[in-house]
């Protein structure tokens, strides 16, 4: 063969090695591609939802425990207020006092404000005196057996009907005692709905005889 032909067929030969196939670029073009995707996988930002969440909880909770704190300190309140009034101790207080006599003077500012301008004034078992202090405000003003006597016979008179033996005992100071002393004077029936007590006055006169 011709040397000069052969010098040609051996430049094309290598000419044919140094030009990449088109197969080669597509496997590049994979490979980058592949990268592409796993660079952004990796490189996603985590879920923003997450923090906020996260924070509405904290703060339903915290509004949570604040009310729960808030309505156990009046709780302890009122009934320390029926306490002593049942006792007979009826004299108004201060809120200081009362936080005093509940163990509760550590309570904030923002407490007090709502005992004293929202709580205790809104309360139907509590009542506000003219100076600004406190008192028990339970469901009959009886002060002795006496005045519940009197008490009993008025709604007996008006048709009333009797007293719930709960609103007796809430009412009256020492009222187990007054009680025994009036058991001549006063029957118990219990309600058939709920069998709560209810007592009325024994008015002897109205009983027939045969």
């Amino acid at each position: 063969m011709d040397p000069a032909l052969l010098r040609e067929r051996e430049l094309f030969k290598k000419r044919a090695l140094a030009t990449p196939t088109v197969e080669k670029k597509k496997n590049t073009d994979n490979n980058f591609s592949q990268k592409d995707e796993s660079s952004k996988k990796k490189a996603k930002p985590p879920s923003s939802s997450s923090g906020p969440k996260l924070d509405v909880v904290s703060n339903y909770k915290t509004m949570t425990g604040s009310s729960q704190y808030k309505f156990g300190v009046l709780a302890k309140i009122v009934k320390h207020m029926k306490s002593r009034h049942q006792e007979g101790d009826d004299h108004p207080l201060t809120l200081e006092e009362i936080l005093d006599e509940t163990n509760q003077l550590d309570v904030g500012s923002k407490v007090k404000q709502w005992l004293f301008s929202e709580a205790l004034v809104n309360n139907p078992k509590i009542e506000v005196t003219n100076e600004g202090k406190f008192i028990f405000k339970a469901s009959y003003k009886i002060k002795d057996r006496k005045g519940l006597l009197r008490l009993l016979k008025q709604h007996d008179l008006k048709g009333l009907g009797g007293i719930l033996l709960e609103d007796i005992q809430e009412s009256l100071p020492h009222c187990e005692k007054a009680l025994k002393i009036l058991q001549n004077e006063i029957i118990y029936i219990s309600r058939p709905v709920d069998k709560k007590k209810i007592v009325f006055y024994n008015d002897k006169n109205s009983y027939l005889t045969s």
